[in-house]
């Protein structure tokens, strides 16, 4: 299983301000904390299987997500990117991202409707040099096809992405031959199965629950770039509130493409 690939390639499906590039297809890793929403928490006897099974049922439970909270932290290519995102299968998307010293910015998705709110370091150093003053509060809000708001609002598609692609190869090939387990844990509130593995010198750890649907529930990887991911929130809907129009702004004048 690949970890610090999956992390990064994740992330880099986003900001092109910050450097980055967009990403393709995932696999599956991650670490964090995560309760799940699941009714009856019941043991499920999910650690009597193998690692490869375990991930197969992971695997299921995640074709079902209609929705899920993304917490996560990483570090790659020297960005430290740190953010929580919220979002569902109809694109409803509810986001804040931190890149570091390029500053924070929020995002909201509703259908193909993106809205963008920068602080002032990102207006500074990712948007417009000068404008953070004259653009404080407010909001970019651009069209999902338009190549400089996608580019932010790709943030908004991580974590079912990455929950879809779980135990999977770029090409949809099965990538579960390295998991091994590693006992179980408690992630938030929940029990959970350790799996782990080995991509050459960086180890991985997923936390797959074992109460309840067996959710990826955590995803981090160690080693030169370190990072976690955290699922929580599954099947919560995501409410999504335009921002009033006095604060809305045409973002096709500041994110090109």
């Amino acid at each position: 299983m690949r970890a610090s690939r999956l992390l990064a390639a994740t992330l880099l499906c986003s900001v092109g301000v910050a450097g980055m590039t967009a990403c393709g297809p995932l696999d599956s890793k991650s670490s964090a904390a995560a309760p799940s929403a699941t009714p009856s928490p019941t043991e499920t006897g999910l650690a009597a299987l193998s690692a490869q099974d375990i991930i197969k049922k992971a695997q299921e439970a995640s074709a079902k997500v209609t929705s899920a909270k993304l917490t996560f932290d990483i570090m790659t290519d020297g960005e430290h990117l740190v953010g929580s995102v919220a979002e569902d299968k109809s694109g409803a998307c509810v986001g804040q991202i931190s890149m570091g010293d390029k500053g924070k910015f929020d995002v909201l998705r509703s259908a193909d409707t993106v809205w963008i709110k920068p602080d002032s370091v990102f207006w500074e150093k990712s948007i417009a040099k000068g404008s953070a003053k004259t653009m404080a509060g407010k909001y970019l809000k651009g069209k999902g096809e338009s190549a400089g708001v996608k580019e932010l609002a790709g943030f908004c598609d991580m974590g079912l992405q990455v929950l879809k692609s779980l135990g999977k190869n770029e090409d949809g090939s099965d990538d579960t031959a390295g998991a091994n387990k590693a006992g179980t844990k408690q992630v938030g509130s929940v029990n959970a199965v350790v799996l782990t593995g080995q991509d050459g010198e960086d180890k991985m750890e997923l936390a797959i629950a074992a109460e309840g649907e067996p959710y990826l529930l955590e995803l981090s990887s160690k080693g030169k770039e370190p990072g976690s991911m955290t699922f929580s929130d599954f099947g919560q809907p995501v409410s999504v509130t335009p921002p009033k129009a006095a604060l809305v702004i045409d973002a096709s004048k500041y994110l090109k493409g």
